[in-house]
């Protein structure tokens, strides 16, 4: 009835059943291997994120306190505004002229050039903060 013995059959049973043994110990062990490699390369990427983290925030505070500066200057520098002449008055006292230094500048107009210029300082120290954390990622 059968083609090949029973001791024939019982070897092909074993060979295959230490075939697949062999081959589920192998992706067992590569498996593990694996796994191995990847938990290592998390914990590096994990550092090199908290790394990468630190220099933002670093990056972050000091443009903040760059920005806090212009800030305070530009105050300071509106309040001293108080002391020049407003263009109502110079109207009512019929000096008004169609060109003057920065000095002879209306109230108005000089508050309105350093609101300007502390904007653009603002914006060149965030695009400066930008560059630098940009530049750490490389």
């Amino acid at each position: 009835m059968f083609p090949l013995g029973v001791l024939d059959s019982v070897k092909i049973g074993l060979f295959a059943a230490l075939l697949f043994l062999a081959g589920y110990t192998g992706f067992s062990l590569e498996a593990a291997r694996f796994d191995r490699y990847k938990a290592s390369q998390q914990a590096l990427t994990q550092t090199l994120q908290e790394e990468h983290q630190a220099a933002a925030d670093q990056i972050r505070k000091d443009k903040d306190a760059q920005i806090t500066s212009i800030n305070a200057q530009l105050v300071d520098a509106i309040s001293e505004l108080r002391k020049r002449p407003s263009r109502a008055q110079g109207a009512a006292n019929g000096q008004v002229t169609n060109y003057c230094t920065g000095s002879q500048l209306y109230a108005e107009d000089a508050e309105l050039a350093l609101r300007e210029a502390a904007r653009a300082d603002t914006i060149r120290e965030a695009l400066k903060a930008c560059y630098l954390q940009y530049d750490s990622l490389q």
